[in-house]
């Protein structure tokens, strides 16, 4: 009989938020990804009302993409 125990580590990917060539580190990791980018709205204003790109693995980090803002355009 094998007396070997067998773990398994599991490892959660960091979350990171790309603005263009700017990346920003995860402010809260347990908030969703959108209530987290949300945080940086004091910074950056317009991240207030953005979205997120789907998530992309890269190595052990987990990359969104924002969506940049759509200008609304108006008859004038």
């Amino acid at each position: 009989m094998d007396n070997r125990t067998h773990t398994t580590t599991v490892i959660r990917p960091v979350r990171v938020f790309k603005m263009g060539a700017v990346r920003l580190a995860d402010p809260a990791p347990t908030l969703s990804p959108e209530a987290a980018i949300k945080l940086y709205a004091a910074s950056y204003p317009h991240l207030a009302n953005v979205e997120l790109n789907e998530p992309e693995l890269i190595g052990e980090e987990l990359h969104y993409a924002i969506k940049p803002q759509q200008a609304v355009k108006t008859k004038g």
